[in-house]
């Protein structure tokens, strides 16, 4: 069947990215959490079991930086909210509640919100090298070796850990990791080198997202990674399963070698017609468990985030102008946040208890600019913290301003210690 004319693909396109835009909105949670779901199998049958886990959320949000839409804008907004509120000090996350830190989802949510203290001064970067094995790679989790060490060295994750580094400015840390990709791809091993993530693409999507963040060791990688993705078409421009074909094609993008002319044209086509009428797309196996040495058993899928990334891949492959919001120029926001808006500022509260932030937030149109952060966590004298200001509105990558200000805590009045209980521990 011969494509349709450019013009008709492009209303086609719009149409399908603003029906994906919606179920996103309506069913990605007010608190920010993105659900996905849990099967006691890889075929994703039977009963499953809902998610919530932040590594969700900072997947989903970093896929929808692609997208200038307002609404993407928003969600990716709603998002880093629920990410900050799941953070640990200082700025690691778990996957379930029950597991240790894990790197990946360090990686991903700290790269979904760059905007936080602490990964903005890089207070979480203490802890890779306390998970790297002898060859520099990292293991998945920040927990103490065991008999497992050296079989939980991750593909996708070391490949999102050193794409984390790389934003970061610290490529000497994940030098040797990298190095280890790179000859993955080269010598055609990426087949199984993945516990968690059970298709190679997986993997050469990862690293063009880790290339683009400047991995100096995958610089030169571009080529054979196009090759290897490109190898994957099938007759019907699809790449595997919907969720492969969407972001192999946004991987492509990224690396600047993408399908043209008609090959393009049928592989977006290929996911248009994959489009459910709710604007959804349908869930595919993206990861797996359990943990190893026990061989994969546990699928892990999340139509979100299907949608998320077929909605990426058509607005990289036919960009079309979104209607701008009265009187507000648009920019396309940089990976992980985006521009603030010219609402009024409000406070809210990121939450209380020992495993969640302690500081307070300004934030504007939902986007954090300012944070209050404790004085524990950045060294300062008694009675101040550190305000640290984000100001979206110049561009792409923000102005940063750090001043120190007043503890409001301090300004409330207290009583006085007894006599002799200076030297006393308070819990």
């Amino acid at each position: 069947m011969p494509s349709p004319p450019p013009s008709r693909l492009r209303e086609a396109v719009r149409g399908a990215v603003d029906r994906g835009l919606g179920f996103l909105e309506a069913s990605i949670r007010p608190d920010g959490a993105w659900p996905s779901r849990m099967y006691w199998n890889l075929e994703l049958t039977g009963s499953a079991e809902e998610e919530l886990a932040p590594f969700v959320a900072a997947l989903g949000a970093l896929t929808l930086a692609a997208s200038g839409d307002p609404r993407a804008r928003s969600l990716q907004n709603r998002s880093g909210e629920f990410i900050v509120r799941s953070m640990r000090h200082p700025g690691v996350w778990r996957y379930w509640p029950s597991l240790p830190n894990d790197l990946d989802s360090l990686s991903l949510c700290s790269q979904a919100v760059p905007w936080h203290p602490w990964v903005l001064f890089g207070m979480n970067l203490g802890c890779l090298p306390t998970a790297q094995d002898d060859r520099g790679r990292f293991r998945t989790w920040l927990a103490p070796p065991n008999e497992a060490d050296g079989v939980d060295v991750d593909s996708v994750v070391n490949a999102n850990v050193v794409g984390y580094l790389a934003s970061q400015d610290r490529n000497a840390l994940g030098e040797q990791a990298a190095a280890w990709l790179a000859g993955l791809v080269r010598e055609g091993n990426a087949e199984g080198s993945s516990h968690y993530y059970p298709d190679p693409l997986d993997l050469y999507d990862a690293l063009a997202r880790a290339r683009e963040r400047g991995v100096p060791a995958f610089q030169d990688l571009g080529a054979a990674l196009a090759d290897r993705i490109r190898a994957r078409r099938g007759p019907d421009g699809g790449y595997g399963d919907t969720l492969r074909t969407a972001r192999a094609l946004s991987a492509l993008h990224i690396l600047g070698a993408p399908p043209e002319g008609e090959a393009l044209g049928a592989t977006v086509e290929r996911i248009l017609r994959r489009q459910r009428p709710d604007g959804s797309w349908p869930e595919h196996l993206f990861w797996q468990g359990p943990l190893p040495p026990d061989p994969p058993s546990v699928g892990f899928a999340s139509a979100m985030l299907d949608t998320a990334s077929c909605v990426e891949a058509l607005v990289r492959s036919i960009p079309f102008p979104a209607d701008p919001e009265p009187g507000v120029r648009r920019e396309r926001p940089e990976a992980g946040h985006a521009p603030a808006s010219r609402e009024p500022a409000r406070r809210s509260s990121s939450g209380t208890g020992v495993d969640r932030m302690k500081e307070r937030e300004i934030v504007r149109g939902g986007t954090p600019i300012v944070c209050l952060a404790p004085r524990v966590a950045f060294q300062q004298e008694a009675d101040s913290q550190l305000a640290l200001s984000a100001d979206h509105s110049g561009g792409p990558v923000p102005r940063i301003s750090i001043e120190i200000v007043p503890d409001p805590a301090a300004e409330e009045p207290r009583p006085a210690e007894p006599a002799g209980e200076q030297g006393k521990k308070h819990d």
